[in-house]
């Protein structure tokens, strides 16, 4: 699943909307709709995510507890191969994910991971309810990591200056379109036996307990002499020097202008919103969220 690397000059295509959402053109309509039809499984796992909320992370914990905790299983194969991100694609030679994910074995459980919002979820995701892990993160860290993430990533449109950006992400003008739609709507669907809904500053303050609650909800419970291994194995530190996890040979990321794993910090929105942004940002945060009960750390 890895092609050639880009030019220098290479220039992203340019974005296009499907159903209103922004999307990148490496995830073109013609997936999305297939995606949209594709055959879901009722021993599925899915990994969704709003963009840069802990992804990589919920995938790794997901292919480590569904292997049983046998790690050397794990480092065998890169993460992009055991949760294939199913709307991605075709690019140059390789073909669409999709076609990827219809083609995996019967005999054991698929991993997919995506970033659709609710109502772009595959018919049969809403039909067969597949066990399901949502990770959220807070939107001011989601921000950061999204925007510093558009000067690594070959196929998304740079922008250079977070005072740039922070309106767009406001706006919902950016990919996956508006961190809040995305949030609140899987957040509504939290108490669905299918839906396990984790907040990645609760795996940054007990990675253990939420490893195990992500375990007994895939019904795949870790063993007890593996936990802390397999713990260890996830975090971040171990993440970021992991070739299998850590897309060091992936040609989407500009190695010069950067790692995958940058941070994966709580509060780093810290060190970049003006208090004036903060404020902002604040009453907009308090006037989406109220009444829906979701809260979130914005420090540790």
């Amino acid at each position: 699943m890895a092609h050639n690397l880009l030019p220098d000059d290479f220039k992203p295509l340019a974005d296009h909307f499907f159903n209103g959402i922004r999307v990148p053109a490496v995830i073109p309509a013609a997936s999305l709709d297939a995606v949209r039809e594709m055959e879901v499984r009722d021993d599925d796992i899915w990994v969704v995510t709003y963009p840069k909320a802990g992804t990589t992370w919920a995938q790794e914990i997901t292919s480590v507890i569904m292997e049983g905790g046998d790690l050397g299983k794990v480092k065998e194969r890169p993460l992009l191969e055991r949760v294939p991100y199913v709307e991605l694609g075709p690019i140059d030679q390789i073909p669409a994910t999709h076609k990827f994910v219809d083609a995996m074995p019967r005999d054991v459980p698929r991993l997919v991971r995506t970033h659709l919002p609710y109502d772009l979820m595959p018919k049969q995701w809403h039909e067969k309810k597949p066990k399901t892990l949502y990770v959220a993160r807070n939107p001011k860290d989601t921000a950061i990591s999204k925007w510093q993430f558009t000067k690594i990533n070959h196929y998304i449109e740079t922008v250079e200056s977070f005072f740039d950006y922070l309106p767009k992400f406001i706006e919902g003008d950016v990919s996956y379109g508006s961190w809040f739609d995305h949030n609140l709507a899987f957040w509504q669907h939290r108490h669905e036996p299918h839906v396990l809904f984790v907040k990645f500053e609760d795996m940054k303050k007990d990675l253990k307990s939420q490893m195990i609650r992500i375990a007994d909800f895939y019904g795949r419970p870790l063993p007890e002499d593996k936990i802390e291994e397999c713990v260890e194995h996830c975090t971040f530190d171990k993440m970021k020097k992991n070739p299998m996890s850590n897309y060091s040979a992936a040609p989407f990321i500009d190695h010069k202008k950067g790692t995958f794993h940058r941070k994966g910090e709580v509060g780093d929105w810290m060190n970049h919103f003006t208090v004036s942004q903060n404020e902002i940002f604040n009453s907009l945060f308090e006037e989406k969220m109220r009444g829906s009960g979701l809260t979130f750390d914005f420090e540790l």
